[in-house]
């Protein structure tokens, strides 16, 4: 061996060496999961998989929904979060106090919570709240009338509380996303957006346009964002890399609804356009509007949460009402200039039952083993990124009706 290649050999592990003394800790503090230990699950949950929750980058309020008569006293918790990061609770002065997994928690009386996430290297820190609710009685009938919002944390754009049987009590829809492919956008320029005064009956509205994304949403292959309000998730995190699956449908339900009566009016946009941006001559844009029941486990006990891939089509789904439209022989969406949806520029009340292809198990409904889904877009290809840019589709005034 001679001397250059025993100097290089002699290098290799100090080189090494000097690479794991630079990597540098982890700079993240989020918390991943929350679980909440129970003998016996059913007995406080309507599913054993409920009692573990997985929290998504933009979360901070993380709730649980127990039955009216769980007893939250004293509940083992146990949190998963980033590598390295260090977990404290709040203590009733506000001071943080290191937790270890698994030690009792006190959540009786619906009482908030409060924990503290520092990252590894110190130079990083999260608040997150967690509590756990007793489930309210539901009359099951619903009126919706979108007059409760307003701006999001950082002022960009708005947001809507929703009824009380929606697990979060808030409204979901694509503006987290849009905020990120437009940044420059002010309030009333982002896709879901209010209109004081602008209902049939005087009272604010909600209106739903499609919205150009810009040079970012160009570069990104995502030019569209089409306006829209469901209930669910919607993990931003996820949006820009699989929008489809980002968006999640559906909350838990004791009812069995039977038509969605509201009232709406939609304006098509001038030009049909494809996902790349190509306009499709003699084709009008047409909104969405649904009402869906899925089982929300399947045959092994496992959790079933539709996303956009199959929130019209899974098999899980028993009952579904929508406003009409034409379609393929596959049963996907036709394009077509000739909507037979009906509605105008003018306000109309429309009908939409709901048919059932199984009625639902009374055992499984009272155990909350379905799930319902309202939704509503001003391009129904917008989850694509298909439709007319200046497609408006106006809402108010929803009544969802049950047995």
């Amino acid at each position: 061996m001679n001397k250059t290649t025993f100097v290089a050999l002699v290098g290799i592990p100090l080189l090494l060496a000097s690479c794991i003394a630079a990597e540098q800790d982890n700079t993240e503090c989020d918390i991943e999961a929350v679980s909440l230990h129970f003998d016996t699950p059913s007995d406080i949950f309507y599913h054993d998989y409920d009692t573990m929750m997985t929290v998504i980058s933009s979360e901070t309020n993380i709730e649980f929904v127990v039955r009216s008569y769980a007893n939250v006293q004293s509940v083992p918790l146990t949190l998963r979060v980033t590598e390295g990061a260090t977990i404290f609770i709040k203590s009733e002065d506000g001071t943080d106090v290191p937790f270890q997994n698994g030690s009792l928690v006190d959540f009786s009386d619906e009482r908030i919570q409060r924990f503290h996430i520092v990252s590894e290297d110190k130079s990083w820190s999260r608040d997150y709240s967690i509590s756990v609710v007793h489930e309210a009685p539901s009359e099951g009938n619903l009126f919706i009338d979108f007059e409760d919002y307003s701006l999001d944390p950082s002022g960009k754009y708005y947001q809507w509380v929703a009824p009380d049987v929606f697990t979060d009590g808030m409204w979901k829809n694509g503006n987290p996303g849009f905020k990120i492919s437009k940044s420059s956008a002010k309030p009333l320029e982002y896709p879901s957006t209010p209109v004081a005064g602008g209902g049939p009956d005087g009272s604010a509205c909600l209106k739903l346009e499609t919205c150009d994304t810009g040079p970012f949403g160009k570069m990104v292959n995502m030019r569209l964002a089409s306006g829209s309000m469901f209930n669910g998730i919607f993990d931003v995190g996820n949006a820009l890399t699989d929008a489809l699956k980002a968006t999640q449908f559906g909350t838990p339900y004791l009812h069995k609804p039977i038509m969605m009566r509201g009232w709406f009016k939609f304006e098509p946009g001038s030009v049909f356009q494809d996902r790349m941006g190509n306009p499709i001559e003699g084709v009008i844009d047409e909104p969405d509007a649904y009402v869906v029941l899925y089982r929300n486990e399947d045959e092994s006990g496992n959790k079933i949460q539709l996303d956009g891939n199959d929130v019209l089509s899974s098999p899980y789904i028993i009952g579904k009402g929508r406003l009409p439209h034409h379609y393929n022989a596959d049963g996907t969406d036709q394009l077509t200039a000739n909507p037979i949806h009906g509605l105008t520029s003018e306000w109309q009340e429309v009908t939409i039952p709901v048919v059932y292809t199984t009625e639902p198990d009374p055992t499984i409904l009272q155990n909350k083993g379905y799930s319902i889904i309202l939704g509503f877009a001003s391009s129904w290809g917008g989850a694509y990124f298909k439709g007319a840019i200046g497609s408006k589709f106006c809402i108010d005034n929803i009544e969802l009706f049950c047995e």
